[in-house]
């Protein structure tokens, strides 16, 4: 089985997959001027506020728990949050992780319950696995990512970006080392 989020039509929002321990948590983030990656990177804020949220047990992520208008999701229970457009997945000031100079390293991670394989973007002179244990940013954001969810290996969810919570990061590796 695999999961592709739908792309909110609702301008000023983010459709996003949001995966717990335990469950997926579907539903629209409201920007408001701050990207989704700010908003989960802001260590004042310890729940994020959802709209049109269904939640579904994350071993199961076809059956429907329940739908909500509204929902508050605690950011340090998220493991992973998977986005369609690559670019939903950029913070404000991009130029971490977009420029001309920047060249995509290909990563896996292995979390509480996934394998997450995709590219970070980063300048060549940053060192990967320093940059990985030490930045202050909760959320890191791979692109063109695949996660797999390890008790069931055909659960699978892939997006243009996928926002991985450094908090459950178990194991890294660089494939190109």
């Amino acid at each position: 089985m695999q999961s592709h989020q739908q792309a909110s039509v609702r301008t000023g929002y983010v459709a996003a997959d949001f995966m717990t321990a335990t469950y997926r948590v579907s539903g629209e983030v409201a920007l408001r001027g701050v990207p989704l990656l700010d908003q989960l990177n802001d260590h004042q804020a310890l729940f994020l506020t959802l709209e049109r949220v269904f939640v579904s047990p994350l071993l199961d992520p076809a059956v429907l728990t329940g739908n909500y208008k509204y929902a508050e999701l605690r950011k340090n229970s998220i493991g992973i949050v998977v986005l369609t457009m690559e670019r939903d997945g950029l913070p404000h000031r991009e130029g971490r992780y977009k420029g001309r100079d920047h060249r995509d390293h290909e990563v896996m991670f292995v979390t509480t319950g996934f394998e997450i394989v995709g590219s970070l973007r980063l300048h060549p002179s940053v060192n990967i696995p320093n940059f990985v244990r030490t930045t202050p940013e909760h959320f890191i954001p791979l692109f063109n990512a695949r996660a797999t969810l390890t008790g069931r290996r055909d659960v699978v969810f892939e997006g243009g970006a996928i926002l991985l919570n450094r908090n459950g990061i178990e194991v890294f590796a660089l494939a190109d080392r």
